[in-house]
């Protein structure tokens, strides 16, 4: 910006002594400035960038979750999954068994109500630790920790 005043200046310098009319260089001078003013007030068009189609995770497609649990116990630990299919439970169990200190984890679960029971098996007896229901949203992933 400065370049330009200056140039403007400098060219307004030159034509000064050619004109005998000290009124007319002071109306050219003011016919530059304004302008200049106008140049650098107009806003300047930007370019819009195509808008891109919103992305869709494909969780939320396929309508699946992650479970997690993490069995901070000293005794091995039986967890059991039913998933709720309106009133009942479907037929088919998912179960994992998670050894003392160590994490295990259930990838791509449709998501859903599902009923956990957590059991602990010992001398041959199991003993129910904790059951009930969870609900597993698309995208959203299920971290437990059974501790003592």
């Amino acid at each position: 910006m400065r370049t330009l005043l200056l140039a403007a200046v400098i060219l307004m310098g030159n034509k000064m002594p050619a004109q005998n009319n000290t009124t007319y260089s002071i109306i050219e001078g003011g016919k530059t400035l304004v302008e200049l003013v106008r140049v650098f007030k107009t806003p300047r068009q930007l370019q819009q960038k195509a808008e891109a189609p919103p992305r869709v995770d494909s969780c939320h497609v396929k309508n699946i979750a992650d479970l997690c649990i993490r069995n901070s116990t000293t005794n091995s630990i039986t967890v059991v999954l039913l998933r709720r299919n309106g009133n009942a439970y479907e037929t088919g169990s998912l179960s994992m068994n998670i050894s003392p200190k160590s994490q295990e984890s259930l990838y791509e679960l449709r998501a859903g109500i599902y009923k956990m029971k957590l059991e602990r098996e010992e001398d041959g007896k199991k003993t129910v630790l904790q059951e009930g229901e969870i609900k597993l949203t698309a995208c959203n992933n299920f971290y437990k920790e059974i501790r003592n």
